[in-house]
């Protein structure tokens, strides 16, 4: 290919990789464990997404899919 391309105007450097970003401490950031931050999000989801909306409503209903017959049967 040497005998096609031009030859570049500038020769790039190898990749140094740089941190922009500060260390995480994923314990800290759970939100399965802090109630308040869960039901900010549950309710968010519940006002923005459409599919939250749907699953919200069919959860615990007749036409949840995991539901079993008897469930629903009082067997």
């Amino acid at each position: 290919m040497s005998g096609i391309l031009q030859k570049r105007r500038f020769q790039s450097t190898p990749y140094v990789k740089r941190d922009t970003n500060r260390p995480r401490n994923k314990a800290n950031e759970c939100i399965w464990e802090n109630r308040a931050v869960l039901e900010k999000i549950d309710r968010y989801l519940l006002e923005t997404v459409p599919y939250y909306q749907f699953c919200n409503d069919c959860m615990g209903s007749e036409n949840e899919i995991t539901a079993t017959v008897a469930e629903y049967n009082n067997e």
